[in-house]
């Protein structure tokens, strides 16, 4: 299981250099669920707000959404995982 969660480290590293930054978000995401506490996905969307400087992505004016949102989709995905019988 650590193979696996180096390699889908290293998947996340490169596509956030190769891709455009929601592919790095929705393959974080899947990894949220896919892995127990995923922290990375937090890591990820800090460095891209930290690499499209922080307002180049605002949404209603809030500096570092992307870091933000993460949160909330953490947050969020351990409650889901907790009420959800397949994570039991």
């Amino acid at each position: 299981m650590i193979r696996a969660r180096i390699a889908a480290d290293f998947f996340i590293i490169l596509s956030i250099f190769i891709f455009p930054y929601w592919v790095p978000l929705l393959a974080g995401l899947f990894f949220l669920f896919y892995f127990r506490n995923f922290y990375e996905y937090l890591a990820v969307a800090f460095f891209l707000d930290l690499l499209y400087g922080g307002g180049v992505l605002r949404v209603y004016g809030i500096p570092f959404f992307l870091s933000i949102a993460a949160l909330i989709l953490y947050i969020s995905a351990a409650v889901l995982k907790k009420r959800l019988i397949l994570y039991g």
